[in-house]
């Protein structure tokens, strides 16, 4: 760890830690795994402020299941405070919080909504779903552009309940807590 035990001890007290675990889905091991990792980027003393901003290769490099992942340009803007591709202690915690297998699957949804509404306009349209498919399938083009429109029109028509063209944050919970496997595969260990 780039600081020593007992300066992450100054930083993460008790009082810390447990607003932590009321906050979020993680237990007090896994809030102090997590420092532990953020500690080997922690050259400088800079994580004495839990609010300091990582750049994001730093934050892959750490972990691979962001760096690997098909929608991490989504998940470093949904999760990053200040929207700068580059994460704090705090945004990290929270997004392991979300990840969380103890994360409830309807907040799982929600926060997979907002991964998934790459315009942010508050809805999961057309465009959207294409955008899933192309990270999903690795590139534009792998599947053909009907092929794509025809998986859009059958998501649209089991999703969208409101007839309105695309699914909003409620409609989309509701329809991923019909999925087994989402809690599963929106999820990662620390």
């Amino acid at each position: 760890m780039g600081s020593s035990s007992s300066s992450s001890l100054t930083v993460l007290t008790e009082d810390i830690l447990e607003e932590y675990t009321l906050l979020s889905y993680l237990n007090k091991a896994e809030i102090l795994n997590l420092y532990k990792i953020f500690g080997t980027l922690d050259e400088k003393g800079l994580l004495q402020n839990l609010e300091y901003r990582f750049p994001r290769y730093a934050i892959e490099h750490l972990f691979p299941q962001l760096k690997y992942n098909p929608f991490k340009d989504r998940i470093f803007r949904v999760f990053s405070s200040h929207k700068d591709d580059k994460f704090s202690f705090e945004d990290m915690l929270d997004l392991c919080s979300v990840m969380s297998d103890k994360c409830p699957d309807k907040i799982k949804a929600a926060w997979a909504f907002k991964i998934f509404d790459f315009d942010e306009d508050d809805a999961v349209g057309e465009e959207d779903l294409m955008e899933v498919i192309n990270k999903l399938t690795g590139s534009a083009g792998t599947i053909d552009i009907e092929h794509q429109e025809h998986i859009i029109k059958i998501l649209l028509e089991e999703m969208d309940l409101a007839s309105s063209g695309s699914v909003g944050q409620l409609e989309f919970v509701h329809a991923v807590g019909k999925m087994s496997e989402f809690p599963h595969s929106f999820c990662f260990h620390i």
